[in-house]
């Protein structure tokens, strides 16, 4: 049995060497052999996910999982799901800022396979502000395609205060803890949650104040 330590976000986090310490080396020798007929290398196999990230869990039928992460395994290797919900834990920052952008879905959504009409209508419903830069969500290299079509002063106001800061601006009466992810994931190819897993706390966990200067740096 496989027990990674980490959720199916994985696919979408596209530092490869993070990938063995966190899925661990029989859960990536099963990858390859079940991917084999697209790639050759554990590189190969990062960059042809992400190319085409909602039909990674095609090849994961029948995968035997257990620990922290069973459900969330499971729940994607068969049928395709991963939760729309946020995953990162950004510090609170007292913050009274509105970006009007609703983005309430998680980038991890983007494995989803969309096979029913309420798994396409999370999109519409909770990330609306999407359909503002793009037609519809794209299923070939979504990571490229929304580099693109993110607005650049959103991407710079996260560059300038921080992702956390991000995280607790306001939309309506909601946070925007989701957009956070997005933006990191955007600059960085990586998630913020896995980076924190990780270790990474900078700059995940910090926030700026106007002349660039760390308000918050700690785990």
């Amino acid at each position: 049995m496989i027990v990674p330590k980490v959720d199916p976000c994985i696919f979408l986090h596209y530092d490869w060497r993070d990938w063995e310490p966190l899925l661990g080396g029989q859960f990536v020798d099963e990858l390859l052999k079940r991917f084999r007929h697209v790639a050759g290398s554990l590189p190969e196999l990062v960059e042809f996910f992400k190319e085409s990230p909602s039909v990674v869990y095609l090849g994961l039928r029948g995968l035997r999982v257990g620990g922290r992460y069973k459900r969330e395994w499971l729940a994607f290797a068969e049928g395709g799901y991963v939760s729309p919900e946020y995953r990162a834990r950004w510090p609170y920052v007292e913050n009274d800022f509105e970006i009007g952008a609703r983005l309430h879905v998680s980038p991890c959504y983007l494995l989803t396979a969309l096979t029913s009409y309420d798994r396409a209508y999370v999109w519409r419903n909770r990330a609306s502000a999407l359909f503002k830069w793009v037609e519809e969500v794209p299923r070939r290299r979504p990571w490229e395609v929304f580099r693109e079509a993110f607005p650049s002063w959103i991407r710079e106001l996260a560059r300038e205060r921080g992702y956390a800061w991000v995280a607790w601006t306001r939309w309506r009466d909601r946070r925007n803890r989701h957009l956070a992810e997005w933006l990191y994931w955007l600059d960085t190819g990586r998630l913020p949650h896995i980076d924190i897993m990780l270790g990474r706390y900078n700059p995940p966990n910090c926030t700026k104040n106007r002349a660039g200067g760390v308000l918050y740096n700690s785990a």
